[in-house]
């Protein structure tokens, strides 16, 4: 029960209601059901970022398209237009480990550009009534105001880094003591001289392409084992958060809480003054997306960088990096 994503299935009910409209007398209520469907399975994209999440997503897109066709004789364009905002609205997140924060900024604007004309399209050459003009602006708008949020999010990246890291490779990482999702204090000086440690600072809970980032080092967890890595996230959040986080995507690492973000200040991953519409608000500011490779002798031996998180979403750039060094 813990793991039931429930907005995500409280929406294919609607989608299904919908369906079962469809045929009847109450074809706008129909629409509005699908619709409805819709916009509570995207309201998980940033909680879950599941496969069944994503498949819903689309799925009600493409039904919501097609109760508005009515008659299914032409091309359906408007079908089309919100399967396209759809998937510009949740493919960076499906794709993250390729796409990451900043690569492919054309993709969201190319996909909303898309989705316009095609629901132009589809309401000037056929006759869909004022539901067609209406219903499918809310779908391709939301994607809209994504795409502005991804290309800001993605500027605010690369500007950072332009500043560079304060943590160079072969100096001794900052030494830390957090609570993990149990409460319990894990501190850096426990783990020098037995352990390699993999740090992951993440932007907190809200974040899906952090979830994304979790998951892949989860599916990894058994390949750093054979390496001598202990993976360790870091985040904002506080210990009742993250320890639902944990359950929600079933990791089997520790993640602990910066609450004040003064490890992230630490460590030179942290941005004072952050401006993005999705995220969750911090007195602090926000961390940024980034990974340490910390060996047994508590010298640092790999940095990411925050505006190409994908370096070390592949764990496997990492391991050359572990078979070099030397004790």
């Amino acid at each position: 029960m813990k793991r039931i994503h429930v907005f995500t299935t409280i929406g294919l009910i609607f989608v299904f209601t919908g369906i079962a409209l469809m045929p009847s007398q109450f074809p706008l209520l129909a629409t509005i059901y699908i619709l409805a469907g819709y916009l509570f399975s995207i309201k998980d994209v940033s909680k879950y970022t599941s496969w069944y999440q994503f498949l819903v997503v689309f799925f009600a897109a493409a039904i919501f398209g097609l109760s508005l066709e009515k008659d299914f004789l032409h091309f359906p364009l408007l079908t089309l237009a919100v399967v396209v905002a759809a998937g510009g609205s949740i493919l960076r997140i499906v794709f993250f480990q390729e796409f990451t924060y900043t690569k492919y900024k054309w993709f969201e604007p190319t996909m909303f550009a898309l989705a316009v004309l095609l629901y132009l399209s589809g309401n000037i050459f056929f006759f869909y009534g004022w539901q067609g003009w209406t219903f499918p602006v809310i779908i391709i708008f939301f994607q809209g105001v994504l795409t502005f949020g991804v290309l800001k999010d993605s500027k605010q990246l690369q500007d950072f880094n332009l500043l560079g890291s304060r943590i160079a490779t072969g100096k001794a990482a900052p030494v830390f003591e957090l609570p993990d999702q149990e409460g319990s204090l894990v501190s850096l000086a426990e783990y020098v001289g037995k352990r390699n440690l993999l740090l992951i600072f993440v932007r907190g809970d809200w974040c899906p392409g952090c979830h994304m980032m979790l998951r892949t080092y989860e599916r990894e967890r058994k390949k750093f084992q054979t390496k001598d890595i202990l993976v360790l996230a870091i985040g904002p959040d506080p210990v009742g958060v993250n320890r639902e986080m944990v359950v929600k995507l079933d990791l089997d690492f520790k993640v602990l809480s910066d609450a004040g973000q003064r490890t992230a200040m630490q460590y030179g991953v942290q941005l004072a003054e952050y401006e993005n519409d999705f995220a969750e608000k911090y007195e602090a500011g926000i961390p940024l997306p980034a990974s340490f490779l910390i060996d047994k002798k508590g010298l640092v031996q790999y940095v990411s960088r925050p505006d190409r998180v994908g370096e070390f979403l592949d764990p496997r750039t990492i391991f050359p990096i572990i078979d070099n060094l030397t004790y």
